[in-house]
């Protein structure tokens, strides 16, 4: 009977409370929590960065993306010098030579008439030569496509450094979108407490809640209060990784706008074997392996030509004279050296050097070619990954979903029973803690849904 009581006199409580006529000791709940998902973010800030902008300002600043960049301009001044073996050689050279003779000149032990004890004069040379490499046992075939090869393999990469810093750069961005967002849970949660306890405060004074209502109240509010202050540090965090990643200024101040896009669920994954197919058919970093593993070829080629001797054809002039005008003089059959030069050196041995240099670079070869196909496996892996990641967020976001929603039907069940008079603080504590989990959740499955979408476009080659 004293129960029927209680339950009745609750329920008129109640009743009367939805009306609008509240007593002084009996003060209305705080307000229930929406069953929305997710929260619309507030306006940004006028100078919010988007992902789009961060990937096009981390493009032009970022340092491995300039650093493979200056490797490719690099590679592409070898292929310049690798040709320059084959066009000729065109040298100048021009001197004056002062010269001072003491004591008169003897030849044979008899004295030259006209010597004198005391004779200076100079000596006037100019020359030039052109020199054509005829064969080097195709060293310079092989050195210019091994350059060619290498230069191929450099714009590869900046093409993988490119997928790489745009996956960078999205990834850092979509963590701070989670930082950001675990605040405004857990800001919430707090806001959540703080009305808790405020409510539990005008139950103890309506004499319908102990003094220990009361102080579990005020220490879950402070516990609260402690995880928001805990994660404004993991956002700053968040956002000097970001600046950093951009190769903006720490100190400078950095907002973002979330993707319009955020709050979607993961797209569905494609089948893992074509993914797969199209990662080895076009993925960058497999393509400059692969032409890294040509060059070493090509190198080992030329390596073998040191077996071979070095043909070469020379023409050269020159004029010399110790009377200036007579070098000047535009008559070329005067005082003047036409020669013309075919040479052959063969270099028969070398300590075994050249067939030590040809082993290493057969070795070269097998590293490369080694590298090649560990890229291989190593790409099918991270496609075989980042499916299966897609694959579980796109899953997890829908079971979150459903579950923020039960959890906030679950709150709201909780804190009418607290009200009416059949539930405890406890029960309301346990809901507020499952909603905040469920968002949590909710946030976190779809943050990881677009890092499994970024991870899958970088791993496929975009």
């Amino acid at each position: 009977m004293i129960r029927s009581a209680l339950l009745a006199s609750s329920i008129a409580f109640a009743a009367a409370a939805q009306g609008g006529s509240v007593s002084a000791q009996q003060p209305p709940a705080p307000a229930q929590q929406p069953e929305a998902p997710v929260q619309p973010p507030g306006p940004p800030a006028a100078n919010a960065v988007t992902l789009e902008r961060a990937i096009q300002i981390s493009l032009e600043r970022n340092y491995d993306q300039l650093r493979t960049q200056y490797l490719a301009l690099s590679a592409d001044k070898d292929v310049t010098i690798s040709r320059s073996a084959i066009l000729p050689s065109l040298d100048f050279n021009a001197s004056v030579t002062p010269t001072r003779r003491n004591g008169p000149v003897f030849v044979s032990g008899v004295e030259v008439p006209g010597s004198t004890t005391t004779d200076t004069f100079r000596v006037y040379t100019f020359g030039a030569s052109v020199t054509q490499l005829l064969f080097d046992g195709g060293k310079w075939w092989n050195n210019l496509s091994a350059a060619s090869s290498t230069l191929a393999s450099s714009e590869a990469n900046v093409e993988e450094q490119r997928l790489t810093t745009v996956f960078t750069v999205e990834q850092r961005f979509y963590e701070l979108v989670r930082q950001q967002r675990q605040l405004k849970v857990l800001g919430d949660a707090a806001t959540r407490s703080r009305d808790q306890a405020d409510f539990t405060q005008r139950l103890f004074e309506g004499g319908r809640a102990t003094q220990a209502d009361v102080y579990a109240a005020r220490a879950n509010r402070d516990n609260d209060e402690i995880n928001r202050l805990g994660q404004e540090a993991r956002v700053e965090l968040a956002r000097q990784d970001l600046a950093l990643a951009i190769g903006a200024d720490p100190a400078e101040p950095l907002a973002i706008v979330e993707p319009a896009a955020m709050n979607q669920e993961p797209a569905q994954p494609p089948p893992a074997k074509d993914a797969v197919g199209k990662a080895l058919s076009q993925r960058p970093s497999l393509k400059a392996f692969a032409f890294a593993a040509e060059s070493q070829r090509n190198l080992a080629s030329a390596a073998k030509g040191g077996y071979w001797p070095q043909l070469t054809a020379q023409l050269a002039y020159n004029r010399t004279t110790n009377n200036f005008n007579t070098l000047t003089d535009p008559d070329l059959s005067v005082n003047n050296t036409l020669s013309a030069t075919i040479g052959l050196r063969w270099n028969l041995f070398q300590g075994l050097n050249t067939k030590a240099s040809v082993e290493k670079a057969d070795i070269a070869v097998l590293l490369a070619e080694n590298v090649l196909q560990n890229g291989r496996r190593g790409v099918a892996s991270d496609v075989e990954r980042a499916v299966a990641q897609l694959a579980v967020a796109r899953q997890q976001a829908r079971i979150a979903s459903q579950t923020l929603v039960n959890a906030n039907e679950n709150l709201r069940l909780a804190r009418t029973r607290q009200q009416v008079g059949v539930g405890t603080q406890l029960e309301v504590r346990d809901a507020e803690l499952k909603l905040t989990q469920s968002e949590l959740a909710r946030a976190n499955a779809l943050v990881d849904g677009h890092e499994a979408e970024s991870a899958l476009r970088r791993a496929t080659g975009g």
